[in-house]
């Protein structure tokens, strides 16, 4: 059957301030509750909120890197609703046509995939945040009034993995540009799913905290719709929360329409223009198109994407003259796995030296393992024995005199067999460079001809 799923990704920005007012944005949740609050945030009658620049541009920001366009200027609505933890009984938000950005998409995959069409991207405030004790719900206004960017997508996703991918790359999007850290533990990054099976009505499932629980939540509604069809019972148009406990979607309430909130213009802000407002914005799929024009493989050009460390490391790399070849080779084979990186500059020193063939690879990745963040390529020249192109032609010609049969099978076509021959070789002189071996072997055994 077929599956429609929209997502709504709300995203915490790292401002200093909150979006209407000047108290602090306690944006990890590090200070004691209530103590980053002020009248505006609270809802005092009166009051009038000011807006935080930081916030629009970040969300100008954003909109360039999901491919939309971005309107001339802005408009905040107040969206009604009553809820313990919107002390006004509106929220400052925004509307389809006063939004930042508007017609986006983004893609599944960094060389491409799918592409998912973004509705919009908007501005609004936070809520308080409730804590669930035994027998009561303590509010904390700290977070009342920072600035969120909401994402909306188009229906375009059909599976759960598809909505697993585009989170990805949406998360990954939000880090390159350091506007959030979306970290979904701490409430950065929550995500709201809309999911309708068969053209049925949609069922909206709110607040899932994690991209794995996405998953989880998206898979356990698709089969429990699907099952539900072929009772003949129909799908009613609800909101439901995720029980990530249970692994279960339950019901809680109906699902409210667009007229239930009385959108208007928010009538103490005016519009703001932002036709000036523009950016330069590097994307993780800018990075990884330019590790790809580098002769980076793909696969390694991704995992150095989707690691921040690695990604800042191997651009310094870069900029120290390193081999983009070699050195990704390296990063992600054997580099990713230390705790503390070595010296930049002796990384880099290091490709070079293995790309003039004065250091071969089985020394550097030995020395890279034994030395790990204390790298010093000139103590390896030091003590390095290069083996000459004569002597590696003296042990190639005595192990073909020695395995004929081996010779003839590799010069038929068992090509496998070259790991044969440097075992052997490594067994008269351990420190014989596979690489350089194996060229030599491949001169010689071109000029032996078969009778």
């Amino acid at each position: 059957m077929k599956t429609k799923i929209g997502l709504e990704i709300h995203l915490e920005l790292k401002t200093k301030s909150k979006m209407f007012c000047s108290c602090k944005n306690d944006y990890n949740q590090e200070d004691d509750a209530n103590t980053n609050i002020c009248p505006i945030c609270l809802g005092y009658p009166g009051t009038l909120p000011s807006v935080n620049r930081k916030a629009i541009e970040y969300a100008i920001m954003l909109s360039q890197a999901l491919n939309c366009n971005i309107n001339s200027s802005i408009q905040f609505y107040r969206k009604n609703y009553y809820y313990p933890d919107l002390p006004k009984g509106y929220q400052i938000s925004q509307y389809k046509l006063g939004s930042v950005g508007y017609n986006g998409y983004l893609y599944t995959e960094l060389y491409g995939g799918k592409k998912i069409a973004i509705d919009r991207v908007s501005l609004e405030e936070d809520t308080a945040r409730s804590i669930q004790m035994e027998n009561e719900v303590l509010l904390d206004f700290n977070r009342a009034g920072i600035p969120l960017i909401e994402i909306v997508t188009k229906p375009d996703m059909e599976s759960s993995k598809e909505a697993v991918k585009f989170l990805e790359n949406l998360r990954l999007t939000v880090q390159y540009l350091k506007i959030s850290d979306a970290n979904m533990e701490k409430g950065h990054m929550r995500v709201d799913i809309n999911v309708s099976v068969e053209n049925n009505e949609r069922v909206e499932i709110k607040n899932v905290n994690s991209i794995r629980e996405v998953e989880n939540a998206l898979e356990y509604e698709i089969n429990y719709q699907i099952e539900e069809i072929k009772k003949g019972r129909r799908i009613k148009r609800t909101t439901k929360m995720w029980d990530d406990y249970l692994k279960i979607t339950r019901e809680m309430r109906r699902k409210e329409s667009e007229e239930d909130y009385r959108y208007f213009p928010e009538p103490d802000i005016p519009s703001i223009d932002i036709s000036e407002y523009r950016f330069l914005v590097k994307t993780p799929f800018d990075v990884y198109n330019e590790l790809i024009s580098l002769n980076v493989n793909r696969e390694y050009a991704e995992i150095i994407v989707r690691d921040m460390r690695l990604c800042n490391y191997f651009y310094e790399f870069l900029e120290n003259s390193g081999d983009a070849v070699v050195g990704s080779n390296l990063l992600v084979n054997i580099l990713k796995s230390f705790d503390t990186l070595p010296s930049v500059r002796e990384f880099a020193k290091l490709s070079f030296f293995m790309k003039e063939n004065k250091i071969p690879p089985h020394i550097a990745r030995q020395k890279l393992l034994e030395m790990k963040e204390n790298l010093n390529v000139d103590e390896i020249l030091k003590n390095i024995e290069v083996i000459s192109e004569s002597e590696i032609e003296n042990i190639v010609k005595s192990l073909i005199e020695r395995y004929p049969e081996k010779f003839f099978e590799y010069k038929s076509g068992k090509q496998g067999l070259i790991g044969f021959f440097i075992g052997e070789a490594k067994k008269i002189n351990s420190k014989i460079d596979p690489k350089a071996f194996r060229e030599v072997f491949e001169k010689i055994s071109q000029n032996i001809n078969l009778l």
